[in-house]
């Protein structure tokens, strides 16, 4: 029979529960809640999770018709939160569809270009949790159909969600499609799309080293939120030494800086 050494059985005693309390403070990191319809209310989780946003909410959505949400997503959008909607085609034109109030509420909305069906139902936000499951964002989802509901905040989840969510707005939206929908909701396309036909946009100018909250806000279309992380981010820097500094913000990302390009917007630090 093998015998330890006191020394060695306390060693071992220790690692072990070391391992335990790790693998207990991991477990604890990430956590994923389930809600299921017509027994839970995924209805009101949506809209509390989109009333917490402080910086963005990026929704990938095969059919979006609930007024509840809509409504939580246009408020949201009003108070400085950014807003990106990509949408399956059926969307340009359904009845019922929240697409071109959307619209109208200048929200970016882009619709899918495959011919077949975009039958993604997720939304990330502010890089904190993914809202996904079978459950579209509709009012039968909610009173009439068996449908799940998952809200994930583990960090690799969501930046798998947030990368593919990318990949969608970037490489896999139709122009026509899209164009169609801001003529049936009588609205010119966003400056994404009439760059191209509009020439160079109005040119604005502005000195992330001096400018203020409200300039942040102003000028870069920015939450309060992200202008405050700005504005410490620039302390803890003492002073921006390249424009590009500012993307080192986990709420500012590459692709708000090629947008601030595309809209005229010239960063400087003096």
């Amino acid at each position: 029979m093998l015998k330890y050494k006191p020394q060695t059985k306390f060693s071992i005693t220790t690692f072990v529960i070391i391992i335990l309390a790790l693998t207990l403070c991991l477990s604890s990191l990430a956590k994923t809640e389930v809600y299921f319809s017509l027994y839970d209310d995924p209805e009101t989780v949506i809209v509390e999770n989109i009333n917490k946003a402080e910086v963005f909410i990026d929704i990938a959505m095969y059919t979006f018709t609930d007024k509840e949400i809509s409504q939580a997503v246009i408020e949201t959008k009003e108070r400085g939160v950014k807003v990106r909607i990509y949408l399956d085609r059926s969307q340009v034109e359904a009845k019922y569809s929240s697409s071109r109030l959307f619209v109208e509420k200048d929200i970016e909305v882009r619709i899918s270009s495959n011919n077949y069906i975009m039958h993604n139902k997720f939304a990330v936000i502010d890089n904190k949790i993914v809202i996904t499951g079978s459950y579209n964002w509709t009012a039968s989802a909610s009173t009439r159909n068996d449908e799940n509901l998952l809200v994930i905040d583990d960090e690799e989840v969501i930046q798998r969600y947030q990368r593919q969510f990318e990949n969608l707005w970037e490489n896999k939206y139709s122009y026509k499609r899209t164009k169609e929908l801001y003529n049936k909701a009588g609205q010119e396309l966003l400056y994404f799309f009439t760059i191209t036909m509009e020439g160079e946009p109005e040119k604005k100018l502005i000195n992330i080293n001096t400018a203020s909250l409200e300039e942040f806000m102003q000028v870069l279309g920015v939450s309060e939120h992200t202008a405050k992380r700005i504005i410490e981010l620039r302390y803890e820097l003492g002073g921006f030494k390249d424009p590009k500094d500012i993307t080192k913000l986990i709420e500012i990302g590459t692709i708000e800086w090629e947008e601030w390009i595309e809209e005229g917007i010239i960063i400087i630090i003096d």
